[in-house]
């Protein structure tokens, strides 16, 4: 038990350094390469790596599929089509350190959304941390200057950033419908398919729309370290980290995803990490930890 607890937070906290770098990539090619194009790419190189894995669970997923292709097709919208798009576009206009601290505002999305869709009460432990990460991404977004907030004057990424946690938000929230009848490695598979294909129209437009993009070495790492890395290695890595430690655990370790992405922003693209970076990450990371903590672990 405690070799399995060791090695499930070793890989919860591999799968959130390379995560953190996804917030470094989209900083660093986007000006090289549009934001619908480089998800298209990382999700059809991640669809070829699972492919090989989930081959043999297909077959008997299929009449599972067939039946939840509404579903399904949500999903791979929100999971595959929406997020990482909705950060690239942001890293166009904001630091990767801004958009590593917005989107782990995604838990009290879930929260807010659970109360709107499902009537869940928002108890005073989780409201107490609905307004400490409001007041963390009050001050990430101001840089802590409060009369940007007065005269309503954001970067614009940051808001990209935050429709990118909620798009994670609402993936998270309706996870709870997934049926069991399709695998884990079925549903990966049909949500990444059904995602891509809804996402053709937006490529080709933005193909149509804007200037071709740069197919540098930089871009072409970029695909393989997020396809490759963040959607399939650090998939497997937080797949195991659960099922070894369970979810509040590994999440906590989730947590230290800023921490990662200021080191990286600092060392490979020389971004400044100001005073409020750090209060409103303790702000927004205590918030989640104050609405998410169960109580046992309390006190």
């Amino acid at each position: 038990m405690q070799k399995n607890t060791a090695r499930g937070l070793i890989c919860a906290l591999l799968a959130t350094m390379v995560w953190s770098g996804n917030f470094i990539l989209s900083r660093a090619v986007a000006q090289e390469i549009p934001p619908i194009q480089l998800n298209f790419w990382r999700w059809l190189l991640a669809l070829i790596c699972l492919l090989p894995f989930a081959w043999r669970h297909l077959r008997a997923d299929w009449p599972a599929m067939l039946r939840e292709w509404r579903y399904l097709l949500l999903m791979g919208i929100l999971g595959v089509g929406l997020l990482n798009p909705l950060v690239y576009k942001a890293g166009q206009t904001t630091e990767s350190l801004n958009m590593a601290l917005l989107v782990p505002t995604a838990p009290m999305i879930i929260m807010v959304l659970s109360r709107v869709l499902y009537g869940e009460a928002i108890t005073p432990r989780r409201l107490c941390g609905l307004l400490l990460v409001l007041a963390g991404v009050l001050c990430v977004i101001s840089r802590g200057d409060w009369a940007r907030l007065a005269a309503v004057r954001f970067t614009a990424g940051d808001f990209w950033a935050l429709g990118g946690a909620a798009s994670f938000g609402a993936y998270s929230l309706f996870m709870r419908h997934r049926s069991g009848d399709v695998s884990a490695l079925g549903f990966n598979v049909a949500t990444f398919v059904l995602g891509l294909l809804a996402s053709v129209p937006f490529v080709v437009a933005e193909m149509i729309c804007l200037p071709p993009p740069t197919m540098s070495p930089t871009v072409w790492c970029s695909i393989i370290y997020a396809g490759a890395g963040c959607s399939t290695l650090a998939y497997w890595l937080w797949t195991v980290a659960v099922d070894d430690v369970g979810p509040v655990r590994a999440g906590f370790v989730y947590y230290t995803l800023p921490l990662f992405a200021a080191v990286q922003s600092v060392l490979l693209l020389g971004e400044e990490v100001l005073w409020a970076h750090l209060a409103g990450g303790a702000c927004i990371v205590g918030g989640v930890v104050t609405a998410t903590l169960p109580s046992r672990f309390r006190g």
